[in-house]
């Protein structure tokens, strides 16, 4: 009797895949996320908050930034299209019409700096059309500043003697030219004293800062005694030795530091440049309602940026 070999097949089981649940899963994440940043952003009104939790939600999903703190590709980028297109448009509107008072103020600062500056160099020519009539053009020198027009005129042997703040008849004819010109201006006038840095110590000056004060001073009493200028529109300052034209170097550097100058006041700070400019800046005016508009996007600038750079 024969034994009959049963053949026993081993029955595996069929492979379950345990992860599957994890894709719609991340889909259904992802969603949420969109939603729960397109409703938040509506009320949200800080910036950088907004940037720390998306960027926060792009690292857990892996989802690669753009630098701003928002993910650069996908559904973030789809998050914010959204908040772009239910902008709101009382925010929006009040964004336009503070950008457009910011446009206005430089535009008007910028219109006052160029009148200042063709008024300042109408009174330079005719300061100069006077000095040379009376043959004292050699004895001025005309510098502009920021602030202004700057009239220097040479201190000792015109307007005073050496260590002295005792106008010389030389010096009240130069003061007499100025005069008529500058009191037709309606600019305050800064009347500055300088000296050279060599030292000074007589009774009457103790240093260069007393004397460089009394010349000033003697300038401004002879404007308002002699030529009526109104008190409130002028100004002494003493400067000493601190405020040289050129190096003390030698006598005629010297001679050249030895001064008064009569600063013309400008309304606004001018531009020293042949051609006044003035940069535009409206940001500043509009941030927080922009932030209110579309919060973490304030910056998409440097994004497309890095997103060009990326390509």
């Amino acid at each position: 009797m024969s034994k009959k070999k049963k053949h026993h097949h081993e029955e595996h089981e069929e492979h379950v895949n345990h992860e599957a649940w994890v894709i719609p899963y991340a889909d259904m994440l992802t969603l949420l996320m969109a939603l729960f940043l397109v409703l938040w952003s509506m009320g949200q009104t800080d910036t950088n908050k907004m940037k720390q939790v998306s960027s926060g939600f792009a690292d857990s999903l892996g989802i690669e930034g753009n630098g701003n703190g928002v993910g650069g590709r996908g559904v973030l980028e789809g998050a914010a299209a959204v908040i772009e297109a239910n902008a709101r448009p009382d925010i929006v509107a009040k964004i336009q019409g503070q950008a457009m008072a910011a446009l206005e103020d430089k535009i008007e600062s910028a219109q006052q700096a160029t009148e200042s500056r063709e008024q300042l160099q109408d009174l330079q020519y005719a300061i100069t059309r006077e000095a040379q009539a009376a043959g004292l053009d050699g004895q001025l020198d005309f510098r502009v500043e920021a602030r202004g027009l700057v009239v220097s005129i040479v201190s000792e042997g015109v307007l005073f003697d050496a260590g002295s703040a005792e106008l010389r008849s030389e010096g009240s004819e130069v003061l007499d030219r100025l005069a008529g010109s500058l009191r037709a201006m309606p600019n305050r006038l800064s009347i500055e004293g300088h000296t050279d840095d060599r030292p000074i110590s007589t009774g009457r000056y103790p240093s260069n800062w007393e004397l460089s004060s009394a010349r000033a001073a003697a300038v401004l009493r002879y404007f308002i005694d002699r030529h009526g200028f109104d008190a409130t529109r002028l100004e002494v300052a003493a400067y000493g030795d601190t405020k040289p034209v050129v190096p003390n170097v030698d006598d005629a550097a010297r001679a050249r530091n030895r001064r008064v100058d009569i600063a013309v006041l400008a309304p606004v700070p001018m531009s020293t440049d042949s051609t006044p400019t003035t940069t535009i800046d409206v940001s500043a005016a509009v941030g927080d309602e922009m932030s209110q508009v579309l919060p973490g996007r304030a910056d998409t600038g440097s994004g497309a940026e890095s997103d060009a750079a990326a390509e």
